[in-house]
């Protein structure tokens, strides 16, 4: 066996410590200067979240973050680090189907009755401001009905920051005093409440004539 020389055993520690320079300097934000990357959120803070270990400060445009967010982290040369924002779906924003209260049946697909569709919701950013999204309706049955349209309170990251009350359209009915062949469309109104229920209001004679609601197309801001 060969001995080795002094000056190969000096060439192999001279690579062994570039080599781990380098290793290191990949690692190194210091090093590693201006970057951006990928990264899942772990925590959030005011105005700042902690993704996959790294802390970082919001864009204004990235509003309402939330832990699991896929996000987008730009790293300055002094790194210091810039949450850019939330990556969208490959399938888009996902649509929940909640399940409805005592007295009320999602709507339907078909060309009779509530053609609405069942009830849905969904968040969505517009333009940096995340509004809360409604699709869809909903089938009143005969007898009492629970005061929230839904059967449970929506989740926290839902509800408006104010109550929300809106216009909404219901079945088309015949009325005292036109001939019975014809139809008018009443409406009746929704609130949105900060308690995360969402609750009917009309007059009993109303209630007792709503056949179908829709709450196709509201939108609030979150």
């Amino acid at each position: 066996m060969t001995e080795s020389s002094p000056q190969a055993v000096d060439r192999e520690l001279v690579a062994a410590i570039q080599r781990r320079a380098v290793r290191e300097g990949e690692a190194a934000t210091s090093v590693r200067g201006a970057d951006w990357r990928l990264a899942t959120v772990t925590a959030v803070g005011t105005g700042t979240v902690t993704a996959d270990g790294i802390p970082a400060r919001c864009m204004e445009t990235y509003a309402n973050p939330a832990i699991g967010d896929l996000i987008r982290i730009d790293q300055a040369s002094n790194g210091n680090w810039i949450a850019m924002g939330r990556l969208a779906s490959t399938n888009g924003v996902a649509w929940t189907t909640p399940t409805l209260g005592t007295g009320y049946t999602q709507g339907n697909t078909t060309t009779t009755g509530n053609n609405n569709g069942p009830i849905r919701y969904r968040r969505i950013n517009v333009q940096g401001t995340w509004f809360m999204e409604w699709d869809g309706g909903a089938n009143r049955a005969s007898g009492a009905q629970t005061a929230n349209i839904l059967s449970a309170a929506l989740a926290t990251t839902f509800r408006p920051a104010a109550r929300a009350s809106f216009v909404i359209a219901r079945n088309a009915t015949s009325i005292t005093g036109v001939a019975a062949s014809t139809s008018v469309v009443h409406s009746l109104k929704v609130d949105f409440e900060m308690d995360g229920t969402v609750t009917l209001i009309s007059a009993a004679a109303g209630d007792a004539e709503t056949a179908w609601l829709s709450l196709k197309g509201i939108r609030y801001p979150l």
